[in-house]
């Protein structure tokens, strides 16, 4: 007998349900295989780029310190050094002020005092790079010309072997000027990094060294012995930001190709490097050459990336005592801890000596040496900010007027503003949006919910790691051989590309973390009142997870928004109200750092004006995000 009409409308309606769930399935694995496509196309972009230059000059083009455009001989060696010194003269200057901010969050500062501490402290990592910049060479330029690098000449350019590090006229600009900008980068990362560490220290390992006659302070480094693989991951992390830093590090470091190994010399980086020449290359081998030590940056970074992470994923997790097994629905391995093994850690020699032979006196001064240290830095943190925000304010402020926002750029002896600038740069956000959001979104889905036990997903989720690790320039660097050369000239579509790849990791870790929240439960009653998986995903888990998930979208919107250094590559820039993403498209950052670089005052007053109005848009945007986490963690 056939089937009656009833029957063969349910027998319809159950095959459009499973074409939904097929059609969900193919979405999220689409976003999470566009992952992988990427980071092979920003491989093969690059390699490809720069293999005529590999090709000609072999391993000398990172040993040759001679960069002759002139004469077509290339060699990174200047900008290699330049970028290893300043970084790691950043490390040094940076990580004992990170942990001791950390020490003084997680076992100082009262609750009430630990939130708003830690949200400062965040809000220097959320500052445009393009702001240090300017206020580095403003401000920091001019004290280190006149009373740091005499000083430091003074004191060690005399000494023998050390002094060849100090040596040189203080121009103010220099490796130390950019290293000192760095640093103050990457505080807020690796204090960020060291909390969370810190946080998932077992109590028992804190209590046990006081039942033994510790005092703060050696309790305190018996913790941060315990915590050092995960203090040593987020260290790796700051390193491999301050690697990839572009636009702060142009505007202070001198960009000079000479190698010298003093520190108070301008120099160069490999990021500066391609800022300041990728768009002068007029002939193939410069491009080729070019492109090849984005290649070379790249493979630093991701070197560095990786082992920071390995280092996090061993020691940042939650130690329980006693632990019998890892959860098998986790990314990141568990680390277990039994109660023998934290007692070895807490009977150690140096505790017990510690305990035993100190005099209490001198142990109480101790005390109170390293906790004024822990406050110390904690303040110099929350000053830092404080101090940069006051001085862009301050100067922001004389420059705006009513013209600023209706006026466009023009010549300085005329009314100008960046009307177009703001409008250009919200549109580039929202094409850049309008791209990145479903790929994110769609990415987060797969890890979530289809890739969570499977080996393609733990490739997926290591790439989007990787990919949020790759510099920015880096990212313009490819969206300009990708798109800028096929089409003959720059254009906002090339830029939007260039800030959705960058939005894509951001939203997908968010949205697969998010997404993990959400209860099993809420999964099987959806499925056992008949719904499919397609309908339990769109109409349960993802309502479910919808404030984390925007607050995943708002971060990555802060992020790319401040950026410059992608489009100097990709957008250009335009000083008319022109606003067709097939040609060279108007942008705030691009515009303050055009202002900013010149020597024309009135420009330079906008430069201020455009970098307080970038700003407030990023730090409004961080602050919604922050009260809507709190709000979801409260609810």
């Amino acid at each position: 007998m056939g089937l009656s009409l009833d029957e063969r409308a349910e027998r319809r309606r159950t095959l459009v349900r499973r074409g939904w769930d097929v059609v969900m399935r193919y979405c999220a694995l689409a976003g999470g295989l566009s992952i992988i496509l990427s980071i092979l196309l920003l491989t093969l972009v690059l390699v490809y780029g720069a293999w005529p230059a590999l090709r000609t000059f072999g391993f000398a083009f990172l040993t040759t310190s001679d960069w002759d455009p002139v004469n077509g001989v290339f060699g990174v060696l200047p900008a290699l050094w330049g970028t290893v010194c300043s970084s790691v003269i950043a490390l040094l200057l940076a990580v004992p002020i990170s942990i001791g901010a950390a020490v003084f969050m997680v076992r100082l500062a009262p609750r009430w005092l630990a939130g708003p501490a830690s949200f400062l402290i965040e809000l220097l990592a959320a500052i445009p790079s393009i702001a240090y910049g300017l206020w580095g060479a403003a401000v920091l330029v001019p004290i280190m010309q006149r009373h740091v690098q005499p000083l430091v000449k003074e004191l060690f350019g005399h000494l023998p072997v050390v002094g060849m590090f100090f040596k040189g006229p203080a121009y103010g600009f220099g490796m130390l000027t950019a290293a000192i900008i760095l640093a103050i980068m990457i505080i807020p990362i690796i204090t960020s990094v060291t909390r969370d560490v810190l946080r998932v220290v077992p109590r028992e390992l804190d209590e046990g060294s006081y039942a033994l006659g510790s005092t703060w302070w050696q309790s305190t480094r018996l913790v941060l012995g315990f915590s050092k693989v995960g203090i040593f991951g987020a260290v790796m992390l700051g390193l491999a930001r301050a690697v990839g830093e572009t636009m702060a590090v142009t505007m202070v470091i001198g960009n000079s190709d000479q190698l010298s190994a003093s520190i108070l010399n301008p120099a160069q980086t490999m990021a500066s490097l391609l800022a300041n020449e990728f768009l002068e290359a007029d002939n193939p081998l410069y491009l080729h050459s070019l492109v090849a030590v984005a290649l070379v940056l790249l493979a630093t970074t991701l070197l560095m990336n990786a082992i920071a992470r390995w280092m996090i994923r061993k020691a940042a997790q939650p130690i329980r005592p006693g632990a019998a097994a890892v959860p098998a629905d986790t990314s990141l391995p568990i680390v277990v801890a039994s109660d023998e093994q934290i007692m070895a850690k807490l009977t150690t020699p140096e505790l017990l000596i510690a305990r035993n032979y100190h005099l209490p006196q001198n142990r109480k001064v101790a005390d109170r040496i390293f906790k004024t240290v822990t406050y110390a830095c904690a303040l110099l943190c929350i000053g830092l900010l404080v101090v940069i925000i006051t001085y862009i304010t301050y100067q922001g402020v004389s420059g705006l007027s009513l013209d600023f926002f209706t006026e466009l750029p023009g010549p300085s002896d005329q009314p100008i503003g960046m009307r177009n600038c703001i409008i250009g740069s919200l549109i580039l956000v929202g094409m850049s949006s309008v791209l990145g959001i479903p790929v994110g979104v769609a990415c987060g889905v797969y890890l979530a919910e289809y890739g969570r036990r499977t080996r393609l997903g733990g490739t997926v989720r290591l790439l989007v790691d990787v990919l949020a690790g790759v510099p920015s320039i880096v990212v313009g660097v490819v969206a300009y051989v990708l798109v800028v050369v096929p089409m003959g000239h720059f254009s906002g579509l090339a830029g939007s590309l260039a800030l959705a790849l960058m939005m894509v990791p951001i939203i997908a870790r968010t949205t697969e973390e998010m997404l993990r929240l959400v209860p099993d439960a809420l999964r099987e009653a959806s499925l056992g009142a008949g719904a499919t998986f397609a309908q339990t995903i769109t109409r349960v888990i993802l309502p479910a997870a919808l404030s984390g998930i925007i607050t995943g979208v708002v971060l990555s919107v802060a992020r790319v928004a401040g950026e410059t250094a992608p489009l100097l590559f990709t957008a250009l820039g335009n000083d008319g109200a022109i606003y067709n993403p097939l040609q060279p498209f108007p942008a705030l950052p691009l515009k303050i750092f055009i202002y900013a670089t010149s020597a024309d005052a009135q420009w330079q007053k906008q430069a201020w004006a455009g970098m307080l109005v970038l700003i407030l848009l990023i730090l409004v945007l961080n602050v919604a995000m922050r009260l809507s986490t709190r709000r979801r963690t409260h609810s």
